[in-house]
């Protein structure tokens, strides 16, 4: 536009001038003529019509830049140099991991905004009690936190990886709200915000109340919910604090932060009383001769639900059958054909008849509350710790720090291939001939991966294989079948209970059968096709799987 305009060259008006950027911009070729029309006739002479229109214009019909662009991208790159030559590299690599993966990085704009209005009025004397104000009103007015996709994290994690960059496990004292360089370890420190439920507000309660000393001292000064604690304990976040005690005991820091924790949270009895018998009875711990007194109790139960002023009612049959066939029928009263029986009466029968239950538990105490402890212990682990490490990883982190689960089975047994040794353009197997057309049949392999993230719009899934993140494309009524939960309704209470969760969560390990187009994996079965196109992995048995390709209630080909 400025030479165009320029009266020793053409003088464009500007209108005209930025109607030929228009031209020029857009690439309106049907306008270019007409635009070589005008710059010929308006230039000093025809050389240098000939001149501009060679040198300046139709070189911005292809990849061009303008001054202030190409000047902008040259700081870049020189600032790009010079990092790469004089800083570690590690500070390049996460760099690329924080990109790749979406940004992982607090949104601290606002912040820095304030701070530098305040330093620009006040001078740059900035106490710490006027950035904490800063810091509680960024805070109150700061936007809805975005989530994480975790599909895309894993996915970079897994090139970062694969390129031979280590990347580390979270650690408590040391790991930020994103990725961040380890320099002296030579490693990439994972960021706590891509843990499963873990947000800004608890990695911020986190870094406040640091250094900690150990996961006992952690749990003393900084109260998380249980999601929360476990997932950093599933991430490795403790390990390096346990791992002093771990080496004593022989055992992983992992395992014992775990068994640590969830010892605490089952929260354990110092003493069993009667007050503890439903607790008892739940967990199968009443002996057989106490079988009468676990019946009372759960009659005693009964007539507390059934209470009409001062009198329990007996009102169903095998109630006045307990009762009639254990008590005297003198301390009942018979009102229109219920059994009504007053409270401060039976409630002296039913102490005096569980006086043997109390002695029973005082007696033996100490074996009791050793497998009721034991046994809520168990309840803990067995919702929140199922599993292996490798498991807990992939769980809290999306990524495995440790081994695949699939990593030792048997690939050739299930005809499970590399995705990325595969021909990028799927091999024809032979052709047949409808409608005169030549249809190719393509040969058929599978692959096997743990599920990190999927596109309902798409409908692919990301699978996280034992070599790298691979893209799975399905057709839109076969996604829909697999990615839909199945529930029923209680027949006795009416509520929906889910069977079973999609087949697409995270965390969920598949065996597809298919080919490979490009940078995808395409789910596809033939009539002729041994096996099915879908599989759940529900077990893994050192070099063998455990597999189904039916849903719950249903018998899917």
């Amino acid at each position: 536009m400025l030479y165009l305009m320029d009266k020793n060259i053409c003088s464009f008006t500007l209108a005209e001038a930025n109607s030929a950027r228009k031209i020029i911009g857009k690439k309106l070729m049907n306008k270019i003529p007409e635009l070589k029309e005008k710059v010929f006739s308006s230039a000093k002479s025809k050389a240098l019509g000939q001149y501009i229109w060679d040198c300046g214009v139709t070189y911005q019909l292809g990849y061009s830049f303008s001054i202030i662009h190409a000047l902008a991208y040259s700081f870049i790159g020189y600032q790009t140099a010079y990092i790469a030559t004089n800083w570690n590299p590690i500070y390049w690599d996460t760099a690329c991991l924080v990109v790749n993966s979406g940004s992982l990085e607090e949104e601290d704009n606002e912040l820095n905004n304030q701070i530098e209005n305040y330093i620009a009025r006040f001078g740059d004397d900035l106490s710490q009690e006027d950035y904490e104000d800063l810091l509680k009103a960024n805070n109150k007015n700061k936007k809805k936190e975005t989530g994480t996709d975790y599909g895309k994290v894993a996915k970079a994690l897994g090139e970062i990886i694969a390129a031979g960059i280590k990347v580390s496990l979270v650690d408590i004292n040391k790991s930020d709200y994103g990725f961040k360089p380890d320099v002296n370890n030579n490693q990439i420190l994972f960021g706590m915000k891509a843990l499963s439920y873990v947000g800004q507000d608890v990695v911020n309660k986190i870094k406040e109340n640091r250094p900690y000393e150990s996961l006992k001292d952690f749990m003393s000064r900084c109260y998380l919910n249980k999601t929360a604690m476990i997932n950093l304990i599933k991430g490795g976040a403790f390990d390096e604090l346990e791992r002093p005690w771990a080496k004593q005991l022989n055992i992983s820091p992992r395992i014992l932060a775990m068994v640590y924790y969830l010892s605490v949270v089952s929260e354990p009895k110092k003493r069993l009383t009667l007050q503890n018998f439903n607790g008892l009875i739940e967990r199968g711990l009443i002996p057989e001769e106490l079988d009468f007194q676990r019946r009372l109790f759960n009659f005693n139960k009964y007539l507390k639900a059934h209470k009409e002023t001062i009198y329990y009612v007996i009102a169903d049959k095998p109630a006045a059958d307990f009762y009639t066939n254990h008590f005297s029928l003198d301390d009942i009263s018979i009102i229109n054909g219920n059994g009504y029986i007053e409270q401060k009466v039976w409630d002296k029968i039913y102490k005096t008849n569980m006086d043997s239950a109390r002695d029973y538990i005082k007696s033996h105490q100490d074996e009791m509350l050793k497998a009721y402890n034991t046994l809520l212990f168990k309840e803990q682990w067995d919702k929140y710790a199922q599993g292996n490490i490798s498991s807990w990883e992939m769980e809290s982190l999306c990524f495995y720090y440790h081994d695949h689960e699939l990593k030792n089975i048997d690939t050739q047994k299930y005809g499970i291939k590399n995705f990325f040794n595969l021909p990028s353009e799927p091999e024809v197997d032979y052709f047949f001939k409808r409608n005169g057309k030549q249809i190719p049949i393509y040969k058929l392999c599978r692959v096997a991966g743990t599920v990190i993230g999927k596109n309902d719009t798409r409908h692919s899934v990301t699978l996280l294989t034992v070599n790298g993140v691979v893209n799975v494309k399905f057709t839109r009524d076969y996604y829909a079948m697999f990615n839909r939960q199945l529930s029923e309704k209680d027949a006795e209470t009416g509520v929906k209970k889910v069977k079973e969760k999609g087949w697409f969560t995270r965390g969920t390990k598949l065996l597809v059968t298919g080919y490979r187009r490009d940078d995808t994996f395409v789910s596809k079965k033939y009539k002729n096709t041994g096996g099915h196109q879908l599989y759940l992995i529900t077990e893994v048995e050192n070099r063998n799987i455990n597999i189904t390709s039916e849903r719950y209630g249903s018998n899917n080909e």
